[in-house]
């Protein structure tokens, strides 16, 4: 596997602290409510889940949406773990950025993908995005009936229900950082 460059890692942090600053700054009525940049190992994921779940309830939003934003987050994490590159020691750069404002939460992912796997994301999510709510359930029940599963173990699931339980259209973009690599960053609103 193509070593991830310093330089890349680098970038990466740049854009998380950027993304931070902008909220900090930008005049919008957003709320930065958790951000770790870093690892996402299982346990790390389940941890983080806990704390934004608790963060959803004080913030007043109903034990519904608590679960949909813990869901999103979920399978947005775990997409973020098993499809991100990673370098010769199994490390992978990433973060998470959970905001909030009067309508939605926000949630922010990045990481590195192999720049080879940068189409097949694009076309994905594109083709999510044109779908409404009812033909995101059908595809998704569809999908679930159909259990092929792919080299990874998933069945092509975790944009699906990222794409229906978000309240607005997945916001993404795939930028090449490399000849192997691309920051791959993704938006998902979840109503408040």
């Amino acid at each position: 596997m193509a070593a991830i460059s310093g330089k890349s890692l680098h970038t990466l942090r740049e854009a998380y602290h950027k993304l931070l600053s902008d909220t900090l700054s930008d005049g919008t009525e957003a709320w930065v409510l958790l951000s770790h940049y870093g690892e996402f190992s299982q346990n790390k994921i389940d941890h983080l889940v806990g704390i934004v779940e608790q963060l959803v309830l004080e913030a007043g939003s109903a034990r519904r949406v608590m679960k949909r934003v813990g869901s999103v987050m979920i399978e947005a994490l775990q997409n973020s773990q098993i499809h991100g590159a990673r370098d010769a020691n199994g490390s992978s750069g990433s973060y998470f950025i959970l905001k909030t404002s009067k309508e939605n939460f926000h949630l922010h992912i990045s990481n590195l993908i192999l720049t080879e796997d940068a189409n097949l994301i694009d076309y994905k999510i594109n083709e999510l995005n044109k779908l409404d709510k009812s033909e995101l359930r059908k595809l998704y029940i569809e999908t679930l009936c159909n259990q092929n599963f792919s080299y990874k173990g998933g069945a092509g699931l975790g944009f699906l229900t990222i794409a229906k339980k978000a309240s607005d259209k997945v916001i993404y973009e795939v930028e090449k950082a490399s000849e192997e690599f691309s920051f791959f960053s993704v938006e998902i609103k979840v109503a408040r």
